[in-house]
């Protein structure tokens, strides 16, 4: 991304969640978005996704909206991403094999480029075609592999110890999917957090509010 109009880092963060969801669209086969169907399937009003899409060198059409591989493609250039954007998933054989299965990086412009566990007992399994490494190894693997992103699903108690020997293998992006409370982390590394257990919970209060409404209606 070049510094000449860089947008701010909030508009960069929706950015790369538009290239992301394009990403889907374009998997099930979708054409064409407008600026307010993005908005809707992100929850963003259709004039923050306007003034986004204002820093990335495509345009949409009147009525059509944007052709979803030409925006992708732009999104792409705009955050420098590559074709597939390697990262390192770190967690346990069974956890990281079930990613593997139910999260296709590939078909999303991402792939695993190395998988890391907690376990001693799990190091060099294999991951596809990939054998499983120990935590200690992430500083000098992860860095000679220039990676810079990953995904974490270790066991709460290895949380503080995934983060430090991701920060000094370089890595500055975490997705965390372990719930546990906001720890600690290393300066100038962003972590997303995931809330597996939140979100469960919060679609169980909706599902029990909706049967009491309709059985009073009944």
């Amino acid at each position: 991304m070049t510094e000449q109009g860089r947008a701010p880092e909030s508009t960069v963060l929706r950015l790369s969640r538009y290239h992301c969801f394009l990403g889907e669209l374009q998997h099930s086969g979708a054409a064409r978005i407008t600026s307010r169907a993005l908005a809707e399937e992100l929850g963003l009003s259709e004039e923050t996704v306007r003034h986004d899409l204002s820093f990335v060198a495509t345009k949409g059409r009147p009525g059509s909206g944007y052709d979803t591989r030409e925006l992708y493609d732009a999104l792409r250039d705009y955050l420098d991403l590559s074709a597939a954007h390697p990262f390192a998933a770190i967690g346990n054989q069974d956890v990281l094999r079930g990613l593997a299965v139910t999260f296709p990086a590939g078909d999303f412009g991402l792939r695993a480029a190395v998988f890391f566990s907690e376990r001693a007992e799990d190091v060099g399994a294999l991951v596809g075609d990939q054998p499983i490494r120990a935590l200690a190894d992430i500083p000098h693997v992860a860095a000679e592999l220039g990676i810079r992103i990953a995904l974490v699903a270790v066991a709460p108690p290895a949380v503080a110890e995934t983060l430090e020997l991701l920060s000094r293998a370089g890595v500055h992006g975490v997705v965390m999917l372990t719930p546990v409370l906001r720890p600690a982390y290393p300066q100038g590394m962003t972590v997303t957090y995931f809330r597996m257990p939140c979100a469960l919970k919060s679609l169980v209060s909706v599902g029990s509010a909706t049967c009491g409404c309709e059985q009073a209606q009944a």
